[in-house]
């Protein structure tokens, strides 16, 4: 694909496609990007739609607000985030239902292949803060759905993918019987309506891209697809106190049953992997978790008295069902917060290590705990 010039993709990326996705709105993508496109884009790339950036940077410092105390952020894309910017127009663009012709079917497969060889060439983040400023680009993405139009009137019907019906088709909508149903296609829905998107390569170019901001691969754990798993970035970030802190935040924002499920099943990958390193970190964001689980319920059980150290019994930590992988999640979680603080008091008093660890017995001594303890050895 010819290179183009780069400020003019940067605008066109911007008005059509990124911009919309931050602050929401109409998505209008159009002719793909390509590889080189994507990383000729470059840092300190500004677009020149000033109130749509302005929009875009208060709604991604309100992202931002609700995991770190930020009040500025960079108002324009970095290079690897305008490069991600295109790869994700490029995703959504492989399922456009003009592949559908016969000759052209074999598109989407190419477009795919050059998305997750730029991808690729995508740096990870650099820190935190690099994480954190990908998410607020991107933290919306699986928010991103095509409308289909089923258009049905007294003499025929038609279906429009992603496009308005013509005013033609739907003038006298009396006289001429006219029904409309607008059907939401969400992101990792849009290869099932097109015969000539393969689903597993969709879903690999969703994985590749998904590593490349491994903030909004954590915060989205609970979607049906891509399942999360564990990768070198995921882990990479939550292996620091400061990003393990905003991980944390961005899971309590979740239905936390939802949460220990993914988790579960992902670190146990880990286990029948014996990838002992990343076992360390992922089991101490479980430790994170069920920490702040039982001081939730002390101090729960405080307030309900109205004291401070209450003579009330807070409420265990619930395991539910043994065999499942949410199970898994928060007995390995409690069995490793139990440790931890018999090992080294984890800062608390004497009365409250004493209650934290009430709370946490009877999920760190459960079956699923057990399971955990002798798979760690």
């Amino acid at each position: 694909m010819a290179k183009d010039d780069p400020q003019a993709l940067c605008e066109r990326l911007f008005s059509t496609f990124l911009g919309p996705l931050v602050v929401g709105g109409t998505m209008l993508p159009g002719k793909l990007f390509g590889g080189k496109n994507a990383l000729a884009l470059g840092d300190h790339r500004q677009p020149s739609d000033v109130d749509l950036l302005s929009r875009s940077e208060l709604a991604r410092v309100r992202i931002a607000r609700r995991l770190a105390p930020i009040d500025t952020l960079s108002p324009a894309p970095s290079g690897s985030e305008w490069a991600l910017a295109a790869c994700l127009h490029d995703i959504v663009q492989a399922t456009h239902p003009g592949f559908d012709a016969v000759f052209r079917r074999s598109g989407p497969r190419r477009i795919l292949d050059v998305v997750e060889k730029t991808l690729a060439r995508v740096p990870a983040p650099l820190n935190v803060g690099d994480a954190l400023s990908r998410h607020t680009w991107f933290s919306r993405m699986f928010d991103l759905a095509r409308t289909d139009v089923d258009l049905r009137w007294w003499t025929g019907s038609e279906r429009f993918l992603g496009t308005e019906p013509p005013k033609r088709l739907t003038a006298w909508p009396e006289l001429r019987r006219v029904t409309e149903t607008r059907t939401p296609r969400p992101l990792m829905e849009l290869p099932a309506s097109s015969s000539a998107v393969e689903l597993t390569a969709f879903t690999a170019a969703m994985e590749a891209f998904l590593r490349k901001t491994p903030l909004t691969d954590l915060a989205t754990m609970t979607r049906a697809a891509p399942a999360f798993a564990w990768t070198h970035e995921s882990l990479a970030l939550a292996a620091t106190q400061a990003g393990r802190t905003i991980v944390g935040r961005a899971l309590a924002q979740l239905p936390q049953r939802a949460v220990d499920t993914a988790l579960g099943r992902a670190t146990r990958q880990l286990f029948a992997a014996k990838a002992t390193r990343a076992l360390f970190v992922a089991v101490d964001l479980l430790r994170d978790r069920a920490l702040l689980a039982a001081s939730a319920r002390l101090s729960g059980a405080g307030r309900m008295n109205g004291t401070a150290g209450s003579a009330d019994e807070p409420e265990p930590l619930a395991i539910g069902a043994e065999s499942t992988d949410a199970a898994f999640a928060v007995g390995a979680g409690a069995l490793v917060a139990s440790h931890w603080i018999a090992q080294t008091g984890g800062g608390f008093g004497e009365a409250e290590r004493r209650a934290m660890l009430q709370v946490l017995a009877p999920a760190a001594q459960s079956a699923a705990a057990r399971d955990v303890k002798a798979l760690l050895g």
